[in-house]
């Protein structure tokens, strides 16, 4: 296992139960003890962890406003990887793509920048445009706004403004949280607002969220059912399952 695999295990781990123990971690790496020392000490170093006597704890945070884009992107690193595949092959060469800001869109640039070919982007992420930037085929716009620095997203009225003089194949967007009744929903107004514009905007709406979203609640609805064409996830429950079927939403398991 990788040193980034590593550490990708232990943010989950810690994620899941918010304290592990050295043993707990060992058993899970199958690294040495002083192996996950030094990893536990270099998460600690960028702030993503907090030693414990005899392990190691989360650092707490109020939302997913307040998390460090570093940590967001290895929560779940490998799903993400997984749906960021899956989503890929949805879109063919040629395409016109609406990104929004998350780690798992983050993803998703990397698996579309590895393949090339041919695609237009539109996106409020700065750092989805760097990435995206490198690649001689792409044709990348960023939407300008008001910047927000622990997602790199831009958002407000000049975004929304900018947004609605484009048009696009496909908007695929991350989320905060998927709600049966509700919907997808973000945290921020002003992200919901670019996802609500970007799928308006685009012919076909993709949701990309792992399965730890699912019946989290989220500050606001930004997104029915209805406005959503697929979701692509690593992960659904029957009643998920049958409840999307109804809703005419296509699912891809990653």
């Amino acid at each position: 296992m990788s040193e980034d695999e590593r550490h990708a295990h232990i943010l989950n781990l810690l994620a899941r139960q918010e304290t592990a123990s050295l043993e707990e971690i060992r058993q899970l790496t199958a690294a040495s003890p002083a192996t996950v020392r030094r990893d536990l000490a270099t998460l600690a170093d960028q702030g993503l962890l907090r030693r414990t006597r005899g392990g190691a704890s989360l650092i707490p945070v109020a939302s997913t406003l307040d998390e460090t884009f570093t940590l967001r992107r290895r929560r779940s690193a490998r799903d993400k990887g997984a749906i960021a595949v899956a989503t890929a092959a949805l879109i063919p060469p040629g395409s016109a793509v609406f990104l929004n800001d998350g780690s798992t869109t983050f993803a998703l640039s990397e698996e579309l920048a590895g393949r090339g070919g041919p695609l237009w982007f539109a996106t409020s992420a700065l750092n989805i445009a760097a990435r995206l930037a490198g690649v001689a085929t792409f044709d990348v716009n960023v939407i300008g706004g008001s910047l927000r620095g622990s997602s790199f997203a831009t958002s407000g009225p000049m975004a929304t403004a900018a947004l609605g003089r484009f048009t696009a194949d496909f908007a695929v967007l991350g989320c905060d949280g998927l709600d049966l009744d509700s919907g997808v929903g973000w945290n921020s107004l002003a992200d919901a607002e670019i996802a609500q514009v970007m799928a308006r905007r685009a012919a076909r709406t993709i949701v990309v969220a792992d399965a730890g979203k699912f019946d989290r609640p989220a500050r606001v609805g930004a997104l029915g059912w209805d406005d959503v064409d697929d979701l692509v996830t690593n992960a659904v429950d029957h009643d998920w399952s049958a409840h999307l079927k109804t809703a005419g939403v296509h699912v891809t398991i990653a």
